[in-house]
């Protein structure tokens, strides 16, 4: 009998250094990995925490990081090769990963910025190719109106005079609510959609003229329950001015759809 206690005391110790020495290597894989994602190293980041989460499967930690740092790769690499779409949805994905690293949600941000400029560069790019179509058609009718235009302008100057009394009445009015408290109103209103409180939430808001672009995201200040030193991402919202409709981001379809509010 003291021969078999001895031996199980032996293998629990054995066991015991072997959980240790798993333990160790899990967090030296996490430093490490850590340390990639603040040189940028990302292919670095995921292999060290593909080795972390091969020692401890399914650590909760260990799987957003990987997520986040592999969504940050990709959107890195769609927005060099020309796809600003792709590299928009992968920045999203890293923003809405909760529990991650604030390092690579700024990186993220940076990201997105890039990519929706380079959207916005293609997109008027585009418009000004069609354009330059159109000009170099009516350059050829121009040349035959030029001799009606001159005509015409000897009846110009009666005209302008009533042109002018005409304009001051065109000037829109100045009635409605402000610009700040309509912003605030949308942010309030976004926050109650998406079942938060303003003293809740951080509220990150761009005015993108026919609607608000918001992003949510947790306020834990307040809450002794909760990490006071994260901001899980409650999402992207528009709030669109004339109507009030809000729409969420879908991160599966990159689309924004109808939020009940």
């Amino acid at each position: 009998m003291k021969k078999i206690i001895a031996a199980l005391a032996v293998l629990v110790l054995v066991l015991g250094a072997c959980g240790n020495q798993s333990d160790q290597a899990f967090e030296k894989d996490m430093k490490q990995g850590r340390a990639a994602i603040q040189s940028e190293n990302y292919d670095a980041a995921v292999k060290y925490f593909n080795e972390a989460l091969s020692i401890k499967k399914g650590d909760r930690t260990a799987e957003a990081l990987l997520a986040q740092v592999s969504h940050v790769r990709d959107a890195a690499s769609s927005l060099k090769n020309g796809n600003p779409d792709a590299a928009v949805k992968a920045a999203n994905a890293v923003l809405l990963q909760k529990g991650g690293s604030g390092v690579l949600i700024k990186r993220a941000r940076e990201l997105k910025a890039f990519a929706e400029g380079a959207k916005q560069m293609q997109t008027a790019s585009g418009q000004n190719s069609a354009s330059a179509g159109e000009n170099s058609t009516a350059s050829s009718s121009d040349t035959q109106t030029g001799s009606s235009s001159a005509v015409s302008g000897a009846s110009g100057t009666s005209d302008s005079s009533s042109d002018s009394s005409n304009g001051a009445s065109s000037q829109p009015s100045s009635s409605g609510t402000s610009e700040p408290a309509a912003q605030q109103q949308a942010e309030a209103a976004v926050a109650k959609a998406a079942g938060y409180t303003l003293n809740q939430v951080y509220v990150d808001t761009t005015d993108k003229g026919t609607y608000y672009s918001i992003e949510l995201r947790e306020n834990h200040s307040s809450d002794s329950a909760a990490d006071p030193d994260t901001a899980p991402s409650i999402g992207f919202f528009r709030y669109y001015k004339d109507s009030g409709r809000i729409t969420k981001l879908d991160i599966i379809s990159n689309q924004y759809q109808d939020v009940k509010n």
